[in-house]
């Protein structure tokens, strides 16, 4: 590891221990609640349910989400299982210990990264909701521990420069 990678990660883990709730009764809490706020099986569900509930261009648009959010995974898998980061420590209940091992990226936070760019797209009234659900989830998951601040931050821009780029093909045409 380089000198400047090993000053970063020493950063990254001072800062993701400042963040941490471990000794915080009402922090745990907090945090235990809104790290699976970007649990993926509850955001299959809600897209299922935006697809079949809404007709277009709402549908189309939710049906891009769903495509920039696997986009996104596959990007995330792919750096995870190339660089196998290991987690702060492990945890039952907030990730599969069966594939998903690793911490960098994060899956979760780069799920939240869609949510403020799609759903700010799709409906722009829940704005404040959407960004506040996106920013407790991935602050929730470094104050439990399951990931580094570095983990979540670069989950989310994975998951918002994704959702970008799909919004402009969609809206070019070309998606």
């Amino acid at each position: 590891m380089s000198a400047w990678v090993a000053r970063l990660d020493a950063l990254d883990q001072r800062w993701s221990r400042a963040l941490r709730v471990d000794g915080h009764r009402w922090g745990k809490l907090i945090a235990t609640v809104a790290a699976h706020f970007g649990d993926g099986p509850f955001w299959l569900v809600l897209w299922l349910v935006g697809l079949i509930y809404f007709a277009p261009p709402i549908r189309w648009q939710i049906l891009g989400w769903v495509i920039a959010s696997i986009l996104a995974a596959v990007v995330t898998y792919t750096i995870k299982f190339t660089l196998k980061r290991p987690r702060p420590r492990e945890i039952d209940g907030f990730y599969s210990k069966g594939y998903d091992r690793h911490a960098f990226p994060s899956g979760h936070a780069t799920r939240m990264g869609t949510l403020p760019v799609f759903g700010v797209w799709i409906f722009p009234q829940w704005a404040l909701l959407f960004w506040f659900i996106s920013l407790i989830c991935i602050w929730a998951r470094v104050a439990l521990g399951v990931h580094y601040l570095g983990d979540v931050i670069v989950g989310w821009l994975i998951g918002a420069t994704i959702s970008i780029l799909v919004i402009l093909a969609m809206s070019t045409g070309l998606l």
